[in-house]
This record gives structure tokens, sequence and C-alpha cells, in this order.
């Protein structure tokens, strides 16, 4: 760990325990660590402002305006806002230097700890804005803009009008959600057959979420590991959806994290259920659902992604319902497989496409059938899994024409772009490859950078170290049968 960052997580540390010490001296209990689920949880709005205000006080984060009060209606300035951040974080301020204005040691501690730009024309006197709240904040957490806002309207904290004790409220519950290498485990709990919710006391550091450090730190017993690495639930303090492999009904195991914690657990018994099964490639299904079908998928509720989904992004009730309505989670399917079943032939397992699991708010994960295989026209299947179930479970494959490369165009040495004749609307370059024929002999080969497409045109990526080479003229063509191309050539200066 970089030896700052370190400094910095002790200090944001320590002051979490004086908060706790003076919650305890006022007689304040919300900050308390708890084994119920509202102790990481901002439902609990139970800290006053006067509280808080006090709170800070005692911490040196918060001082009056010389007159002995600390005048909280009294609106808040970015100035202000940025001392008290800088310091709820951790991040010890340099010594000012001569002559230097009272907020600039703060400023440029900020600037240096990501909590905002260098910013040479800085208002310090001028009245802090929501966004500019929301955002500082999320930046010192390292997490989404989303969950803050959402905190705020729970607070009942005016997006406009923001006085120094609205501050200090939402300042001392953000201090629940600081990152932590001493974070534990408060419960855990089986949402389905392939997910689980684990409550912390904070959330985790940045690496311990890695899928490395999870598999690492998340050892679970009868043949069971992590699928993917853990993500936090946008609007929680610390609440993550943990993907596994499938759990067998009826069935315990463990969970034991870092060595020092252990937990008994119940298998999940439900499967995820889904509605429709659709072709959409001559070696490509989906299986589908929609929200309002009960079921969302785990990208429009976590706080990596929250900035990423719009409006299809939202923040979970406690028990997983929204508006009222109880949603199963499906988590990430890396490594998931189903089985495809042709009408009076044997089973083949088919895996699923990464990256392909929700689009526009719905929830539509595809599988592949294995290189070289196709969909028979005129064949029914049947679609089965250990880990979903399937209103509708059969289809008739139709023939369905490859798609069209249109044109490819270089970006640098080791990257091209591939456009189709027409948007396909989903992520169905996944996984495909082109070769590239130079008009010196050589052959290379780029794969689909995943995620990277914009309408008809994607990203790919030469592999293996090969380069584009100056002056050589490039016929591109796909790897298998998932395209054809008209006459597409790729010139490089």
């Amino acid at each position: 760990m970089n030896p700052m960052k370190k400094t910095n997580l002790m200090k944001k540390t320590n002051k979490q325990a004086a908060a706790i010490a003076i919650a305890v001296a006022i007689g304040g209990s919300a900050l308390l660590p708890s084994t119920t689920a509202s102790a990481a949880s901002f439902n609990d709005a139970s800290v006053t402002i006067q509280q808080a205000v006090a709170k800070l006080a005692e911490q040196g984060i918060l001082q009056g305006n010389g007159d002995g009060k600390m005048h909280e209606e009294r609106r808040i300035t970015n100035g202000e806002f940025i001392k008290m951040a800088v310091l709820v974080f951790g991040f010890e301020p340099e010594a000012p230097a001569p002559k230097a204005k009272w907020y600039e040691a703060y400023v440029n501690a900020a600037a240096a700890n990501g909590l905002m730009d260098a910013n040479p024309s800085f208002q310090p006197n001028k009245q802090l804005e929501g966004a500019d709240l929301a955002s500082i904040i999320a930046k010192g957490l390292q997490r989404d803009v989303k969950s803050v806002q959402y905190w705020m309207e729970l607070l009942q904290i005016d997006h406009t009008k923001i006085t120094r004790g609205e501050a200090a409220r939402l300042l001392i519950q953000a201090e629940q959600a600081i990152r932590s290498e001493s974070a534990a485990i408060v419960s855990v709990k089986a949402l389905n057959k392939i997910t689980l919710e684990v409550e912390f006391d904070r959330p985790m550091t940045l690496t311990d979420e890695t899928t490395a450090s999870a598999q690492a730190n998340f050892v679970l017993s009868n043949g069971l590991k992590l699928v993917n690495q853990p993500r936090l639930k946008t609007g929680s303090v610390a609440t993550y959806i943990v993907p596994i492999q499938t759990m067998k009904s009826g069935e315990a195991f463990t969970l034991t994290y870092k060595g020092k914690q252990t937990f008994s657990v119940t298998s999940g018994e439900e499967a995820i259920q889904l509605k429709n099964v659709n072709q959409v490639t001559n070696d490509t299904f989906e299986v589908s659902s929609l929200r309002e079908d009960g079921v969302i998928d785990y990208g429009y509720v976590i706080s990596a992604y929250a900035g990423g989904r719009g409006a299809n992004a939202i923040v979970l009730e406690e028990d997983n319902s929204y508006k009222g309505q109880p949603l199963q989670i499906i988590s990430s399917l890396a490594t998931r497989q189903a089985v495809l079943t042709p009408e009076g032939g044997a089973p083949i397992t088919v895996n699923y496409v990464g990256f392909t699991q929700s689009t526009d708010g719905k929830q539509e994960p595809k599988f592949r059938l294995p290189a070289g295989t196709t969909l028979q026209p005129g064949v029914k299947y049947t679609v089965t899994s250990d880990w979903f179930v399937l209103a509708n479970n059969t289809f008739i494959a139709q023939p369905i024409d490859p798609l069209t490369i249109a044109s490819a165009a270089s970006i640098d040495d080791a990257s091209i772009t591939v456009s189709l004749t027409a948007d396909p609307g989903d992520e169905l370059f996944a996984y495909r490859s082109v070769r590239l024929k130079g008009s010196d002999g050589s052959v290379l080969t780029a794969q689909y950078r995943v995620q990277t497409r914009k309408g008809e045109t994607g990203i790919f990526d030469i592999q293996n170290g090969g380069k584009l080479v100056d002056g050589v003229k490039y016929e591109v063509l796909p790897a298998g049968a998932w395209a054809t191309a008209i006459a597409v050539e790729l010139g490089v200066k």
C-alpha cells in the first residue's frame, strides 16, 4: 500500500474511534457498531443537527465564529465545507505558507487527495451548492454520487440551501461509510442460488473489494467460491452483493472472512425467475426478464455502476424492494453456464457471454454455443439451468443472417474500429474476433474490447503483441461465421 494512503487510512480509523467515543460521551448511540442491520443504514436519521455539530466541534473539525456560537443555521460556504471534509476524511493539510489565506491549505489538501480539482478560481466565500457537496463526499468515500444524494434526501437536506448544521449532519453520517482495512462482517444471508448479501460494519477498502483479494479473503466451505468481486449496494453504507457458485438446496456452508470471522450460511433456495428465451444469432440466444417481472440485474443497484446507468440505476429498500415490489437480484454471471437440449438430441453446455447480462433496464444475459457449432433452423431447443428457471423455456431456431462488417479504421498500431452495416442494438460483438490479412503476407488477430460499442461500431485490439505496420494494407475478415465482410480494407499511414 502507498505509505501516504496507509497513513490517511490510519487517520480515518482514528477519526471513527473518536466519533464513537464522542457519541458515548453525549449519549448518542447512532454511531456505535452494532450487529443489527440498522447500524449500517442511513434510514436511521437519529443524529440531530445539534448532536452532529457537537461531535464535529469535539473533534476540532467545526469551530464557532468568534462569538462562542456554532451558527448551525447559517448557509455554509465552499471554504468552510472543504475544511470540514478534509478533516473528516483524515487528509491532514500541510502547514500554511506565510501570508496564505486560511482556507488555502485545506483546498490544497482536498485537491491532492482527489476531493476536488485544483482550481485557481476557487471561491471560498461562495455558498456551497448541493451538487458540489455530494460530489466531494462521494470522492472522499471513493464511491458514487447517487448514494450521497440519496442520503441527503433521507436527511431532508436541501440541494440549494445548505446550512452549517446540515453539512455537519451529513458528514457525521458519512463517517460510517469511510473505508477501512479492518472492516468486519455483521451478517450474511443468501438472496438466491447464486447471490449472497453480506453486511459489514464499514465498507471494505477498494483493494479488499478486488476479485483476487476477495477470493482470498472470503473462504467458503462445500467447495464453493466467489465468481466475481463483491459489489457495494447503492445507497447502503456497507452492504455488499457477493456472487458465488451455485449453492445446493438444503445445504449449509460456512463463510470465513480474513481467517478471523466465520458464519454459518443456509444455501439459497430461490432460482432466478426469468421469463423468455430468444435466439439472437445463429450461435447465440438470450434469456430475459423485465424489472416489472420482479427481477433486476445487480448492475442497476450497485455503487460501482450507479453513475453509468442513468435513470435505470435505483436504490433498493432494505428488503430489496423498490416502490414496494420485491426484486430478485441477479449477481455477476461470470463463468455461469446453462444447458441447451435439441429435440431428440444430446444436451449441450453453453457459456454465458460476458457483459451481456443487462441492457437498457432489461435483464437479458446471452449464451453461446461451443465454437464451430450453430443452431439448426427448424429444430426445437429447450433451455435449463441449475440457477435460473424460465417460464417459457423452448424456442425453434430460425435462419439468421450473419452480421455484416462494412468498414474498419485504425486507432493506433494496436487497435482498430470495426463498423457494421447497422446498429445491432446489443453486445453482439462480445468475444468476437477479426483477422487482418496484410499486403506483406502477415496475419493479425484482433478481439473486441468489451463494452466499447457505440451503435454499430466497436473497438478491437490486436492480440499477442502484434502491431499494424505503416504502409501495409489489411483485409479485414471475421474470425468464424459470426459475420461477413464487404471488401473491407484497412490502410495504415
